[in-house]
């Protein structure tokens, strides 16, 4: 037996006799948490005037938020299945919910995995269930959830027995995701954790008592008490992911651990006339946070202004966990900038996408087609078969999108639409094939708000 082998075999003995509470971890671990259908700009963290996130306001003064964050659609499935393969919905072809997830495409759990991770998600939707093929890569996937917790419930749809339940509650699953951790954690690999918060999706049921009351405008109307019930669950749900990241600074593991945090999409909330998300991609639907918490490695109190996306999630985690991807991926490291160490392209484009809707009439909007987005600096431009020519606004000047300036400057809008061209050819599939959905996984997901 040569030097190098005994030394070896004394070192994996020593490890077995100390326990695995006694193994150093070679690698950095990682806990990435999505929460469903939170905008941006309604982040106490961003700028908001009530106090929704207080947590991720301190989180983020011990790291780095990115102004700019933008969801590749404002679809739950779509959106995961990017964050997860840092592909465009476009390349991956899951380009609404109940689409699985191609098993060709790996995934950040996957390629973890293949070096060393244990990996574990726990979700709190339908919308994400293994069936969808979200599971790939974990170890283990919880995607089961107690009907008697459920904010969506439903006996029957069109008198069809629904068994199971379609959500669970934020505190649900933060006690999941606690048991995963403290298994995780006397375990000798780094590990890999996903969480996703269902709140605050629709319908809007802060859990009663304080929740319930925390906020109150005063203003009469549906509107005004939607949006303090909405505001009320963004409280509920940084409250938990409060008390789930404590348990990080208990098992003393906060300094080795890389956090992101971040949102699948956004919310109408009536700025443009519609009260949910699917149907437009504008900033209020796709704008969402993205935060980032590493001690020593990711700069503490930072906050970025050039635009990025949920495609860059998986490549910035991979950098910084010393992981290199086995495939090509579309999104772009965000590590470099994140240490302080480089400048991000302010004029960066970011590409948005709405799916295909057959024409006719949801509410009180004409869907035709499929809808595109680009954004380039202080512009942005959609198009499609609905709506005319196009819209084109300068988000400097205004920032609601009130103001079409189509007419006013044609030349920038071609430009854009140009680009918008180049990354459909150079990203899109061919003759994308979508599997019918059941029966039952159609009603489950209009249950949800996902009327198709």
């Amino acid at each position: 037996m040569t030097v190098l082998k005994r030394i070896i075999l004394t070192v994996l003995v020593s490890s077995a006799l100390l326990g695995p509470s006694c193994v150093r971890r070679p690698r950095l671990n990682v806990v990435v948490i999505s929460i469903d259908t939170l905008r941006d700009d309604h982040c106490s963290m961003s700028g908001y005037d009530r106090p929704t996130t207080p947590f991720l306001e301190r989180l983020a003064s011990q790291g780095t938020r990115m102004r700019l964050a933008y969801a590749p659609t404002a679809t739950t499935g779509p959106s995961h299945a990017s964050l997860f393969s840092s592909l465009y919905p476009i390349t991956h072809g899951v380009v609404k919910n109940g689409v699985p997830l191609d098993p060709s495409f790996e995934t950040l759990a996957e390629t973890l995995a293949g070096h060393g991770y244990a990996t574990a998600a726990v979700v709190s939707s339908y919308v994400l269930n293994a069936k969808f093929g979200y599971d790939q890569g974990f170890d283990e996937f919880d995607d089961d959830f107690d009907p008697a917790g459920a904010t969506i419930e439903r006996d029957d749809l069109d008198g069809e027995a629904v068994t199971g339940a379609f959500d669970q509650r934020a505190d649900a699953a933060t006690d999941k995701a606690i048991a995963v951790l403290e298994r995780l954690s006397r375990e000798a690999e780094p590990f890999f954790l996903f969480v996703h918060y269902f709140d605050p999706h629709a319908p809007y049921l802060p859990p009663p008592g304080p929740w319930a009351a925390r906020f109150d405008s005063g203003q009469p109307g549906d509107l005004a008490r939607a949006v303090d019930a909405y505001d009320a669950e963004i409280a509920f749900t940084d409250d938990e992911i409060g008390r789930l990241l404590g348990h990080l600074e208990q098992a003393d593991l906060a300094g080795e651990t890389l956090v992101v945090i971040t949102s699948d999409h956004g919310e109408g909330l009536m700025q443009h006339g519609h009260m949910r998300h699917g149907l437009q991609i504008y900033e209020e639907a796709v704008r969402v946070p993205l935060l980032f918490h590493l001690p020593g490695r990711v700069t503490g109190g930072q906050a970025l202004d050039a635009p990025v996306e949920l495609v860059d999630v998986m490549p910035t985690v991979l950098e910084l966990a010393g992981v290199t991807p086995a495939s090509e991926l579309q999104g772009r490291s965000l590590a470099g900038a994140l240490a302080g160490e480089a400048v991000l392209d302010p004029d960066r484009p970011v590409f948005l996408h709405r799916r295909h809707y057959e024409s006719g009439w949801i509410g009180n909007f004409r869907v035709s087609g499929e809808k595109f987005g680009i954004r380039r600096g202080p512009w942005k431009y959609v198009e499609g078969e609905e709506g005319g020519a196009g819209e084109l606004f300068n988000l400097e000047d205004d920032p609601g999108e009130q103001v079409n300036l189509l007419d006013s400057s044609p030349d920038v809008a071609d430009d854009l639409s140009l680009g918008i061209r180049v990354w459909r050819e150079a990203h899109g599939r061919s003759a994308q094939q979508i599997p019918s959905l059941s029966d039952e996984d159609r009603e489950r997901l209009k249950a949800l708000g996902y009327v198709e």
